[in-house]
């Protein structure tokens, strides 16, 4: 009856050091984790970060139009309005 319990103990830390050291598992809790935080607290700074800028977004295209409008500016010699 010990022998039986001590190879079930055996088998279980076995087991449970093998999926500890996969790589596959702390990927997969890693996303889960991340999908529970972005439920949580909504999408991190680094998705909401500048450099992910939406290229069909009204913003993109405000900018766009600013833009061009000030290099036209600077062509024609116009300083810039300071507000």
């Amino acid at each position: 009856m010990v022998a039986k319990w001590f190879l079930l103990r055996t088998f279980e830390v076995w087991l449970t050091t093998r999926l500890l050291a996969s790589p596959t598992f702390h990927r997969m809790v890693g996303s889960v984790h991340r999908k529970v935080q972005h439920l949580r607290y909504g999408p991190p700074p680094e998705e909401m970060g500048g450099t992910n800028i939406e290229k069909n977004g009204p913003g993109a295209k405000k900018f766009l139009e600013y833009f061009t409008e000030e290099i036209k500016d600077q062509f024609k010699g116009n300083p810039p309005n300071k507000l």
